[in-house]
C-alpha cells in the first residue's frame, strides 16, 4: 500500500511539474512525457546549484582568509603587575 501512495504522489509531483501529461484524443487514452520541459528545468536546477555552489565556495575562501588573517598577527604582549 505504501508504495502505491508513493508512486502516487511522484506521478502527482510530475503532473504539477508539467512533465507529464494524461490526454484522451479521439477517445484513445495516452500519457505523454515533455521532455523539452524536463531538459529546461534539469538545466535550470543546475545552473541554479551551479550558482550557489559557487556562492558557498567564495564565502568559505573569504572566511579562510579572515582565519589566516588573525593567525599571522603579531601575539599581544600582555603586562602582569
Amino acid at each position: 500500500m505504501r508504495a502505491f501512495i508513493f508512486i502516487a504522489a511522484i506521478v502527482l509531483v510530475l503532473v504539477v511539474l508539467g512533465w507529464l501529461r494524461f490526454t484522451s484524443d479521439d477517445g484513445d487514452p495516452t500519457v505523454r512525457v515533455d521532455t523539452d520541459k524536463v531538459r529546461q528545468d534539469t538545466s535550470s536546477l543546475v545552473e541554479t546549484s551551479k550558482d550557489a555552489a559557487d556562492g558557498a565556495a567564495q564565502t568559505i575562501d573569504r572566511a579562510a582568509e579572515s582565519i589566516d588573517a588573525s593567525i599571522d598577527r603579531e601575539p599581544v604582549d600582555v603586562v602582569t603587575e
